[in-house]
This record gives C-alpha cells, sequence and structure tokens, in this order.
C-alpha cells in the first residue's frame, strides 16, 4: 500500500535448499562444507534469483 507502483512477485522456494543441497554434491563439496547452512542458503538465494531472472528474460 505504501508503494503502489512497486510490483511484488511471489517465489516459490520450498524446494531450493534441497536443491542447493544436491548441487553442493553433485560439485563435489566435502560433507563438512555441505553442513554449512549458510552456504545452503546462498546458494539456494542463487537459485530463486537465478529463476527469477531466466522467467523476465525474452529470449
Amino acid at each position: 500500500e505504501k508503494y503502489p507502483a512497486i510490483t511484488i512477485e511471489r517465489v516459490d522456494e520450498r524446494f531450493t535448499s534441497k536443491m542447493a543441497f544436491q548441487t553442493m554434491i553433485d560439485s563435489g563439496l566435502s560433507k563438512s562444507k555441505r553442513r554449512n547452512k549458510a552456504l545452503v542458503d546462498e546458494i539456494a538465494a542463487t537459485i530463486i534469483l537465478q529463476t527469477y531472472m531466466d522467467r523476465k528474460s525474452p529470449f
């Protein structure tokens, strides 16, 4: 309501942590690094951003 000109887009992020964890396994990261919650969250955020950008791409 405060900024009516700004569009809010919702993103389903339910499975991004699982996708991030699988990406870590596929890339060969050690178990100790896969336990790092901050790294999992960072990769999940990257997946969310990439998905958003892919949807907006005209190509």
